[in-house]
């Protein structure tokens, strides 16, 4: 089923109760990503994601120094025009490499982020919708991303940090290793 036919439901299914009971639907606001992040289990994903991408990140620092360092030759020095058009195809030549690791770098890390989400994601979601049902609340709305359809929530309340203090009592074995 679509996003927008689940959401459109889920708003409908609000209104109805609203109607038979007489008293608006509780509405929460939860930030998932701040949710993810703010839990132990996202610290350490974090942290393990910076770790494992360190060292290309260290590489590529290092490339863009060389080319800057031959980048600075050919403006500051004097060089005859033989010397100078091969260093200017060393610095192009460079710079296509660097953009190509710098480019397949970001793709990989953004390939593990998102493999990490979807992971930490399932178990946030399960503990979203357990705490919204054992408290009362009618819909959640995630607001961590811009594409999400809540423009105006009257007498929402934000969760985000009740779902990370349930996330942390329900998933403490994870969160200690």
């Amino acid at each position: 089923m679509k996003p927008h036919r689940v959401i459109i439901l889920s708003v409908l299914a609000a209104a109805l109760a609203w109607a038979q009971s007489g008293r608006p639907p509780r509405v929460a606001l939860v930030n998932i990503q701040d949710a993810i992040l703010g839990t132990t289990d996202g610290q350490n994903a974090a942290k393990a994601l910076d770790d494992q991408f360190a060292p290309r990140k260290a590489a590529i620092d290092e490339d863009q120094k060389a080319v800057a360092l031959k980048q600075s030759r050919l403006d500051n020095e004097k060089l005859s025009d033989d010397e100078r058009k091969r260093l200017q195809k060393e610095v192009d030549d460079a710079i296509v490499v660097l953009n190509a690791k710098t480019d397949q770098a970001d793709a990989d890390l953004d390939k593990a982020q998102k493999k990490t989400l979807a992971e930490l994601g399932k178990k946030m979601v399960a503990v979203i919708v357990e705490f919204a049902s054992s408290t009362g609340y009618a819909m959640v709305f995630d607001t961590s991303t811009s594409q999400a359809p809540l423009l105006y929530a009257e007498n929402a309340t934000d969760i985000t940090s009740e779902v990370i203090a349930a996330y942390e009592a329900r998933h403490k074995s994870s969160a200690g290793r």
